[in-house]
């Protein structure tokens, strides 16, 4: 299935021009606007594998909406630099994931777009990682506090205390977690 675009430019001629260069490549453009604004629409209604913005749309410019775009995790964004505005490259590099700069040829784009998703997948991969390792580090802070409770309250050892929270959640087919909240709760509400 081609990747999905959108793109944005104030530029009507150059809308064109990206969406022939596009279709020769093989993607499908799903959107197009002429705004920041309506770019932002775009992604928001069509979910796009990548987005090409003009660093000159007007209202919200394209640095903007690669930073929105990035900040939530939307699409990548590949940021179309006119000539004379190469300082843009360095204050951009954190909200988008590549760079064309003007005149672009075919293959560039091709690179751009691909390297943008690529690089997009990579980042929403180790936020989801991050989640993941958030949520073990959550996990295992509640279940040492049930350990606590039952060594304090019911004299356990450490390693036995463990054992009954692994065998409770073993025998009622749920998580440590929940077992070490409902140990949590029990001995709070007494």
């Amino acid at each position: 299935m081609p990747r999905r675009i959108v793109i944005a430019s104030g530029d009507l001629n150059e809308l064109e021009q990206l969406k022939q260069i596009l279709a020769r490549q093989g993607y499908r453009v799903v959107a197009e606007a002429t705004s920041g604004m309506n770019a932002l629409k775009a992604v928001r209604a069509t979910n796009p594998d990548a987005v090409l913005l003009d660093d000159r749309l007007p209202v919200l410019d394209g640095m903007q909406v690669a930073k929105i775009l990035t900040e939530e995790h939307l699409a990548p964004a590949v940021l179309m630099i006119s000539p004379g505005n190469k300082g843009l490259v360095e204050r951009a590099r954190d909200v988008t994931a590549a760079f064309l700069l003007r005149p672009y040829l075919d293959d560039h784009i091709y690179a751009a777009v691909e390297t943008a998703v690529a690089s997009h997948r990579r980042i929403v991969q180790l936020h989801q990682q991050l989640h993941e390792l958030q949520e073990t580090i959550k996990s295992r802070k509640v279940i040492e506090r049930a350990k606590g409770m039952l060594i304090k309250h019911r004299g356990f050892s450490e390693e036995q205390a463990y054992k009954a929270i692994q065998q409770t959640a073993m025998k009622k087919r749920t998580s440590m977690k929940a077992v070490a909240e409902a140990i949590i709760l029990s001995y709070e509400n007494t």
